[in-house]
Formats: structure tokens, C-alpha cells, sequence
């Protein structure tokens, strides 16, 4: 039999006695506007029935609001404690209207439905439910509920008022699988979540943290759902190493609980870097050297992650010459591991040009060691004796070709003739032409072009000054590698180009200051320094060397002498070619005989003056390539000639050829009387 009471329903034979009462005090508040009546709210519904409404001849809908948890009636509602709301519909007869749709709606923000939508349908009974849950655990006040349906096409309403109260969270029992870790280890941590003082039915975020986790030193889930009642996370060690608080909150409340982290135990210590990798001698730093390098380890545990606050020792392979570990002369250096796991020491050379290494061990644990590289300790700088300039061409044409190029190399020496440290840089200035401005120096050496170019010096001859930041030489008359007072030294001044190569600056030649005070009275300067430059101080300075390049011309100015008295039968003769500047020719340039006039006497009964077929007269030319020269001038080239028939002496012209590496060519003749 079906339970009416249950449903919240009137049975029919109670029905009909109502149906009586109801019409004899019609008066009573039958229709829309007013409180409850017999037929708007059954007994089931009529603790918490709602008022207001359209008039009863258009249907009537009778509201229910009970705790949703107990089913007792309540018209309040809370965070975690839910309301269920049923709406009764009947039609104007009374009856109850299965099927049709009911809209629930509310103001003010306090709450939200369940589901979602705002709709239910009614059952057989007429009867549609939705559950009323608060907006936020803050949410608190009053507001209406308002309840829709459509009976026999009107909209039918009503309207029931409800309260929220704020909720309360809170959370309990807090606790850790494992509050001891050791190194690296995980452990999950659990909380309980209370809504109103009962385990949350529903999701709550709950948020974790740690100091650990916050400096990277571990890994914590941060944001964690509660699934019944309960929010869940894993703590991961990456380092933290002592203790460590996990706080876990929610909605304005938190707890905490404590974990012990082990320490990481070291397993490796390795050399990171050393800066720079070469150094120079004590003294000799300047111009991009250094005499110290920054030598750095990195200690780590099995995992490869850094160790802090570890001392670790340092020593040096070797001490010669007084090389120094952070500023000490001997002994152990210790350092204490940074927060990345790295620690550093310095080194500082010595006298003596050297290779030496760092060792660093492990404080209190020997097994754990390791060594630097090789450090290359060496003079560095560039003295002035052991500094050269060559030049791949002297000659070169290019008094009228643009162009043509020829290579000059600079090397550079220590004073106990060690290459100086790579990229050492040598810097170049020309008189004419073009050259590369600088180059920087590998295993001692370094090259650059020259270019023939605009402008060109008149006499076509084109000074270059290389110069590098280096220091004065000096007589080790002790032999220590170091300059000691009373030892002779060339005193350097300020280095500059000498244009018309006199040897000493004159007004117009570019010079190249060092900013050194000179001594007054002036005192002599060695090598090419201009006059009353030098400080008498050895020290450091420009070295410096000059070489000069030729523009030779293909034109031939003079062949000098072009006559000469015959030498007899046979003869060597030897003249000097220039070009039109009286520079030498363009090296390389080929000289070749092209033809002759050549006669000579015969032995009788032979007639005189008979022409010898030129077949067997032997010319030769030495050389006959005009070579590579820095001097003015012209070279020097010999015609050597034989008759073997002829008894008495030669005569004529010899013509030759001079064509230069660019294929120009001119002829000139040379006399024989």
C-alpha cells in the first residue's frame, strides 16, 4: 500500500474530510496571495510551506524545506549541511500534476542548486526535489527561494525564504608516514578536512607548503583535493638536510608537523674551471694578463646535486719560484662549499715559468680528492729583444696596381724566449698602403696583410711599425727571472713610425705614446723611441719593430753600367736594374737575353770579323728572378758569356728582357766594346 504520510502526501479519505473543512471557511486564505491552507499545504509539507502564489484557480505549489543529511524540516542551511527542497504542484482541481518541469531559483548569491541547472521534474506524485547547497563557507544571511512550473499552460509560483549560516572548516590530524627521512627519501602526508566538525562530503582544496620546498631543497604536491574527508601529499627530499615544517591549510585555518631530513653524504669532488688557464709571472701582468687564476672545485653527493658548507683543502703540486695559494707560500689552504656546491682558491705565480696543479680533498676524508688541469705559468709579456717583425715580400708591385698584398708576421718571446701567452695582441701602423690594424698571437706568432694602395710615399717606400704592450729587456745578471736593481736594462720611449727612416722622430711621423713620465734631464732611449721619451725605469713599455715595403714599379728607370769593356772571348758582367724610383724591381720579376750583336775574332787563316753562329755562344744570367729585398736601390744581376772559338775579344750589344709578375715587360741593351 502506498505510504502517502512517507511521501509527504495527504491519503484520500483524509483528503475528502478536507475537501469538506475547506469549503465551509472558503474564506480562510484559499487562493494565491496568503498563508497556508488545507490544500496548498499537505501534511508533509505544511511546517515549511511557502507563501505567496497565483490564485488557486490556476493551480497551487506547496514548498518543503528539510536538513538534507536527516530529513528533519529546516529553513537553515550551512557549508557541508545542505537543504532539500520539494515542490508539491496540483491543478486547479486539486490533483497532482506528474511531469511537469520545475524552475528553482534564488537571490542574493547565499546558495546554488544542485544540480546545477536550477530543474527537476515532478514525479507521479506531483512532487519535484533539488538540493539548496551554500555558496562559499563564508556565505551567510537570508534570501528567497522562488519555485516555477507551468499547469495547464499559466506559470504557477511560489516563494519560501531561507537562512545561511557561515560554515566552519577545519582540519585535524595531520600526520606523515615517516618523520624521519633520509636523504632523498619520499613519504606521503594526509589530513583530515571537518566541515561543521564532520569529515567534508565534499572536494576541498587544502594547500601544503615547506620552507624546503619553497628553496627548491624538496618536492611537495601543493594543491591537493580532498576525497572523503581526507587531502593527500608526497614530500620529496632534494637536499633539505636538517628540519623541515609541512604546513597544511585550508579556508583560512592550517596545521603543521615536523620532519627530520638527513643530510647528503658527499660522494665526488671534481675541478670545475680555472680562470684564466695561463698565467704569467708575478710582476709581468698588464695588457689582458693576469698573474692569478680563480681555480674552482664542485663537491656533490651520489646524485650529482651540490653539497654546502663543506671545508675542503687545497695544495699545490709544486711551489718553485714562490708560487702562492690564496696569498700563501705554503702549507694547506682550506674553503668552505657555497650553496651550489662549489668553492674556490686562488693560485698566483711565482718567478719561474712552470705547469702546476691544484689538489683538493674532502676535510676528514681522504677518499674523496681530486685535481686540477695543468696550470701553464709563463713570462707572458713580450720583451723587447725577443720581439720581431718579418715581411713575406719586400717588393712588391704595387706603385701602380692596387691590390697587391704581402704578409708581415710578428713573434713575440718571453724573456727566457718562452712564445708568449696566446692572444697576446700586436698592434700595426703604415706609412702608405693598408695594413690590418691588429692580430692576435698563437704560440708566439701572429700575421696581418699589407695592401698597395692610395697613398703612396714619393720614393715608394712604405714604413711599418708593430708594436705590442710589453716590457723593457733587461741582463739577468743573476739569473733569477727577475729584474733586480743594478741590472742593465733598455730603457724604451714612446715608439713611432720613422717615415724616412733616419731613425729618429721628426715632426709629421705618427707616435705612439706609452704615458710613461719621462726623466728629466732627458736620458738616451734605445731602439726606436723618440728622443727625451724615456722614464729610466724598467718596467713595462711598447716593444716595438719597423719594417719597410717597397711599391716597385715594372718600369725599369736605370741598368747601371749598360757599357762595358770587353773581357775577351769570355766575360761576367755585372750591372744593377732599378725601377723608375730607383727601388729595386718587383720581385720575382724574370730577366731574360732576347737577342744579341756579338762578334769576335777567329784564328787565322780565318777571315777576322767573322759573325760566330749564336748557337754556340752561351749566355746565362745570375740571378735571373729579381729577388725579395728591403733595400733602396736596385739588384744586382750578372750576364755571363762564352765563345769558345773566339781568340782574341768580343764585341756588340746584348738585349734583355725584364718582365714583371704582373706580365709587364721592357727591354734594355747592354754595350760591349
Amino acid at each position: 500500500m502506498r505510504n502517502f504520510d512517507a511521501l509527504g502526501l495527504i491519503p484520500p479519505v483524509r483528503l475528502a474530510s478536507l475537501v469538506t473543512l475547506a469549503l465551509a471557511v472558503a474564506g480562510c486564505g484559499g487562493g494565491g496571495g496568503g498563508g497556508s491552507s488545507s490544500s496548498d499545504c499537505p501534511t508533509a509539507f505544511s511546517t515549511s510551506c511557502g507563501t505567496g502564489g497565483t490564485a488557486a484557480a490556476d493551480g497551487t505549489i506547496a514548498l518543503s524545506l528539510t536538513d538534507a543529511a536527516s530529513g528533519l524540516s529546516s529553513n537553515t542551511l550551512s557549508a557541508g549541511k545542505p537543504l532539500t527542497v520539494k515542490a508539491l504542484v496540483k491543478d486547479a482541481k486539486g490533483v497532482v500534476v506528474p511531469n511537469a518541469v520545475v524552475s528553482f531559483t534564488t537571490d542574493g548569491g547565499l546558495a546554488v542548486f544542485e544540480p546545477g541547472s536550477g530543474t527537476a521534474l515532478t514525479d507521479s506524485n506531483g512532487i519535484a526535489s533539488i538540493n539548496l547547497q551554500a555558496a562559499s563557507l563564508a556565505a551567510s544571511g537570508a534570501a528567497n527561494l522562488t519555485v516555477a512550473a507551468t499547469v495547464a499552460d499559466k506559470q504557477v509560483t511560489k516563494t519560501i525564504g531561507y537562512a545561511v549560516s557561515p560554515g566552519t572548516v577545519a582540519l585535524a590530524n595531520l600526520a606523515a608516514n615517516s618523520t624521519s627521512l633520509s636523504a632523498y627519501a619520499s613519504t606521503s602526508i594526509s589530513v583530515q578536512v571537518l566541515l561543521n566538525g564532520v569529515p567534508a562530503t565534499s572536494a576541498q582544496t587544502v594547500s601544503f607548503s615547506s620552507a624546503c620546498d619553497t628553496a627548491g631543497k624538496a618536492s611537495l604536491s601543493r594543491s591537493v583535493s580532498s576525497v572523503n574527508g581526507v587531502a593527500t601529499a608526497t614530500y620529496t627530499d632534494k637536499g633539505c638536510a636538517g628540519t623541515d615544517t609541512i604546513t597544511a591549510s585550508v579556508q583560512g585555518t592550517s596545521s603543521s608537523l615536523t620532519l627530520q631530513v638527513a643530510a647528503p653524504q658527499p660522494s665526488n669532488v671534481s675541478f670545475i674551471s680555472a680562470t684564466p688557464s695561463s698565467i704569467v709571472l708575478a710582476g709581468t701582468g698588464g695588457a689582458g694578463l693576469s698573474s692569478d687564476s680563480i681555480v674552482t672545485f664542485k663537491l656533490v653527493d651520489s646524485t650529482n646535486s651540490p653539497i654546502a658548507g663543506r671545508a675542503v683543502n687545497f695544495d699545490l703540486s709544486t711551489r718553485v719560484g714562490g708560487i702562492k695559494l690564496n696569498g700563501q707560500s705554503a702549507g694547506i689552504v682550506q674553503g668552505t662549499t657555497g650553496a651550489d656546491g662549489t668553492v674556490s682558491v686562488t693560485v698566483t705565480a711565482g718567478s719561474v715559468p712552470t705547469p702546476v696543479w691544484v689538489t683538493a680533498e674532502l676535510a676528514g676524508n681522504a677518499a674523496i680528492k681530486s685535481q686540477s688541469p695543468n696550470l701553464t705559468i709563463s713570462t707572458g709579456r713580450p720583451t723587447q729583444d725577443r720581439f720581431s717583425l718579418a715581411v713575406e715580400t719586400f717588393n712588391i708591385e704595387g706603385a701602380h696596381i692596387d691590390g697587391v698584398q704581402t704578409t708581415l708576421t710578428a713573434r713575440a718571446y718571453d724573456r727566457l724566449g718562452n712564445p708568449v701567452v696566446n692572444g697576446t695582441v700586436v698592434n700595426f701602423i703604415s706609412e702608405g698602403g693598408g695594413v690590418q690594424p691588429f692580430c692576435t698571437t698563437e704560440d708566439g706568432a701572429c700575421s696581418v696583410k699589407f695592401t698597395s694602395a692610395n697613398s703612396r710615399p714619393a720614393d715608394g717606400r712604405v714604413t711599418i711599425l708593430a708594436y705590442a704592450q710589453g716590457e723593457e729587456s733587461f741582463d739577468d745578471l743573476n739569473t733569477n727571472n727577475t729584474w733586480d736593481r743594478g741590472e742593465p736594462f733598455r730603457d724604451l720611449g714612446d715608439a713611432f713610425v720613422d717615415n724616412n727612416e733616419n731613425g729618429s722622430w721628426q715632426s709629421g711621423e705618427r707616435e705612439i705614446a706609452y704615458g710613461a713620465t719621462p726623466k728629466s734631464p732627458p736620458t738616451a732611449c734605445a731602439g726606436i723611441s723618440k728622443a727625451g721619451t724615456c722614464d729610466d725605469v724598467w718596467g713595462a713599455a711598447h716593444v716595438r719593430r719597423v719594417a719597410v715595403i717597397t711599391l716597385s714599379s715594372h718600369i725599369v728607370g736605370a741598368v747601371t753600367p749598360s757599357v762595358f769593356a770587353s773581357q775577351g772571348c769570355s766575360g761576367n758582367y755585372t750591372f744593377v736594374v732599378s725601377d723608375e724610383n730607383d727601388n729595386p724591381l718587383p720581385a720575382g720579376a724574370t730577366i731574360t737575353k732576347v737577342a744579341d750583336t756579338l762578334k769576335w775574332t777567329q784564328p787565322t787563316p780565318e777571315p777576322t770579323n767573322a759573325t760566330e753562329p749564336s748557337a754556340i755562344r752561351l749566355f746565362s744570367l745570375e740571378p735571373s728572378v729579381v729577388p725579395r729585398t728591403p733595400n733602396a736601390g736596385g739588384t744586382a744581376h750578372t750576364l755571363i758569356v762564352n765563345a769558345g772559338s773566339c781568340t782574341a775579344k768580343m764585341s756588340g750589344s746584348v738585349t734583355l728582357r725584364f718582365t714583371s709578375p704582373s706580365g709587364e715587360s721592357v727591354t734594355r741593351d747592354i754595350q760591349i766594346n
